[in-house]
């Protein structure tokens, strides 16, 4: 009877063993493929703002003509008298070959005489030609009527800062709305607050009514506004510092940039200041490569030769300098 009772309960115990044991393994397997699955919308996250951060500086740049390209590709019209020029010169080049040509026509009507029998297909062949290269002539006029050429960017020193290019600014305004649902969807489930999401939906509504009534300084505002939420969102999901000390120090020049519309010079300097103060907190890490290092040092001294530029209250100075100094930033 004890033998029979010891067997039930060995039988028992095993099976309890069993059961935890696959619950455990279940667990450890959930749980791998969920830290898997964060790790990749982490990463997905951490691209997307990556792209609205070069989305939202390229509109606040765009909104001054600044762009962090040496030259352009332009296209000229080339005018009739240009055209009649190069038809007076064709035609000089074919006057030189004219008796060549009667030699190769009396030659041809010799030929013809010959060619009875094949006069008809002949002719005919001879017509589809004639229109196959009277249609790829006016082809190629259409196509000389245009020419491109690389050019070089004015100067900022030189810019026009009042002729605004709106329509390709509602364009990447317009491109930001088609990316948000995906971004907003996602940030949501790396649990970003729903007010922080939702403020990024109506401050967007502001920068397209701004552009839409071509209020500069109004969508400077609330780009910058839109920027601000960035370094917000990211902190909810990384732990990395350092990264989140350069978007902040982008977001005081993008401030003092924004400034700079109005010439607020005390506001300018006080935000420069810090993020020369921000920038710092990152070459103080032990841990910095040759390359990171050197890249760090030379962002601090644009910035401080973007200070510089503060205090000469010279307004081009500072667009010639920010852009320097943002584009450096955009290596870390």
């Amino acid at each position: 009877m004890k033998n029979q009772i010891s067997k039930y309960l060995l039988i028992t115990l095993m099976i309890i063993f069993a059961i935890l044991l696959i619950t455990l393994i279940y667990i450890r397997f959930f749980y791998n493929n969920e830290a898997k699955e964060y790790a990749i919308l982490k990463e997905k996250a951490e691209g997307e703002i990556t792209y609205l951060d070069s989305s939202i500086i390229q509109l606040m740049n765009n909104l001054n003509n600044i762009t962090y390209s040496r030259y352009q590709v332009t296209i000229k019209e080339i005018n009739e008298s240009e055209q009649q020029n190069n038809s007076s010169s064709n035609s000089e080049s074919a006057g030189n070959g004219s008796q060549v040509k009667e030699q190769e026509d009396g030659q041809k009507e010799e030929n013809s005489q010959g060619e009875g029998q094949n006069g008809g297909s002949g002719s005919s062949n001879e017509e589809s030609s004639s229109n196959n290269s009277n249609n790829a002539s006016e082809s190629s006029n259409q196509s000389e009527s245009r020419t491109s050429r690389l050019a070089q960017i004015d100067s900022l020193l030189n810019s026009d800062y009042n002729t605004i290019k709106w329509d390709e600014i509602s364009y990447g305004v317009e491109t930001l709305y088609t990316a948000w649902p995906s971004i907003n969807l996602d940030m949501s489930a790396l649990n970003v607050n729903e007010s922080d999401i939702a403020n990024f939906s109506s401050t967007l509504d502001g920068v397209a009514q701004a552009v839409k009534a071509g209020d500069k300084n109004s969508a400077l505002i609330n780009l910058y506004n839109l920027y601000t939420l960035l370094p917000k969102y990211l902190s909810y999901f990384s732990s990395d510092e350092s990264k989140l000390n350069v978007y902040n120090t982008k977001a005081y020049i993008l401030s003092s940039y924004v400034s700079a519309n109005s010439e607020n010079w005390e506001e300018m300097n006080t935000n420069v200041t810090n993020a020369i103060n921000t920038l710092s907190k990152n070459m103080q890490s032990e841990d910095l490569e040759n390359l990171e290092k050197s890249t760090l040092e030379k962002s601090y001294v644009l910035l401080k030769e973007l200070k510089r530029a503060v205090g000469l209250e010279d307004k081009e100075i500072f667009y010639l300098k920010y852009k320097l100094a943002m584009e450096q930033l955009e290596i870390l």
